[in-house]
């Protein structure tokens, strides 16, 4: 069950990664956290990944962290997002904020998502994979 965890992980790493550089292609310098997010969390889940593989337990720890960590930021920062989307709907502003705030808020929710999923699905099989790693 761990090399499945660790597929999980890889693919966390690469999601959070692909997201970071889609939202600097879509908001340019203003998703500077969402970059800096997806690339640490990017590196780390692909770490975690790789040494879960190789049957290291910490490598298990290291990814479940990371993921709770980033569902409690990325729930925050999604429902940041998603309060000023509702302000930038109910005033007259130019249509390039809101669609700005708005792929800000999809993208923020994607990950959300997916580290929730990942987490979800870690402490599902957290005995199983403690039993098989050392």
């Amino acid at each position: 069950m761990h090399k499945n965890i660790s597929y999980l992980y890889a693919f966390f790493g690469f999601f959070m990664l692909a997201c970071g550089v889609v939202a600097v292609d879509l908001a340019g310098e203003q998703a500077m956290t969402a970059l800096i997010t997806g690339a640490a969390g990017g590196l780390i889940g692909l770490t975690a990944g790789h040494f879960l593989n190789r049957g290291k337990r910490w490598g298990f720890l290291l990814g479940t962290i990371e993921a709770g960590l980033l569902t409690l930021i990325l729930g925050w920062r999604s429902a940041t997002y998603f309060s000023q989307l509702l302000n930038l709907i109910q005033q007259p502003h130019s249509i390039d904020t809101t669609e700005t705030a708005g792929m800000a808020f999809l993208l923020t929710t994607a990950m959300l998502v997916i580290a929730l999923l990942t987490l979800s699905v870690s402490v599902m099989f957290a005995k199983q994979v403690i039993k098989e790693t050392r």
